[in-house]
């Protein structure tokens, strides 16, 4: 049902919403927190989302994945719904709060590994972020999970941006382990195309999380059309 009240939010309220935006991404390696997603494949992703001048936004976000855990747990779909608050307080400066529901419809196995995340977020002249997330109740396990991430960007020669980020995952509950990510990548827009090149590298697996496979030093080339 949650997810149904965002989807009507997105949809229903775009007429009278303050801006309507959208992508398309094609990438050669989805990669969340350090930890391929795709197996090392490329992905397709489509997003699309509603902001309204109280600060206030909505949106979906979906991603073909290949993740395997053991010989019958499968996942070849992701669908995020997000929903958030943006609060300006001051001219470079706005912190926000915010809740994604990541969902893997068609998962095969036994284990539902649909859960929920709530973040706190510190955004800088749109060019440094710091985010803390909390999941309450990771793969709906009863077992808590916090990530801290900082990010940024800068604009560099002939319309090339630089940018790179670090984050801590701390899934002990979970795995009984934690570890760090990192990555560092350059963009360059054409138009309303941008074209990505970025490396990403995780300090460990963990389980549940990751295996050895699908950690590790990786680049991924991603093309993004906006609309």
């Amino acid at each position: 049902m949650r997810h149904i009240v965002l989807i009507l939010l997105l949809f229903v309220s775009a007429a009278r919403a303050a801006d309507f935006n959208g992508y398309v991404v094609l990438t050669s390696d989805y990669v969340f927190r350090g930890v391929t997603y795709s197996n090392g494949d490329p992905a397709v992703q489509l997003a699309g989302e509603v902001s309204f001048e109280s600060g206030i936004y909505s949106g979906v976000w979906l991603s073909t994945v290949d993740i395997q855990n053991g010989p019958v747990a499968q996942r070849d779909l992701e669908v995020n719904y997000y929903l958030g608050y943006d609060h300006a307080v001051s001219d470079r400066t706005s912190i926000g709060v915010a809740v994604v529901f990541y969902t893997f419809p068609g998962a095969e196995g036994f284990i539902d590994y649909d859960y929920e995340e709530y973040s706190l977020n510190l955004n800088i002249d749109d060019a440094f972020w710091l985010e803390y997330a909390y999941s309450p109740d990771i793969f709906n396990t009863g077992w808590s999970t916090h990530n801290v991430e900082a990010y940024g960007q800068w604009p560099i020669a002939a319309g090339f941006v630089a940018s790179g980020g670090m984050g801590y995952y701390d899934t002990a509950e979970l795995s009984g382990d934690d570890f760090l990510y990192w990555q560092l990548g350059i963009t360059r827009p054409f138009g309303p195309v941008d074209l990505d090149l970025r490396y990403h590298e995780a300090s460990d697996w963990v389980p549940f999380i990751s295996n050895p496979d699908r950690v590790g030093a990786r680049f991924a080339l991603s093309l993004r059309y906006q609309f």
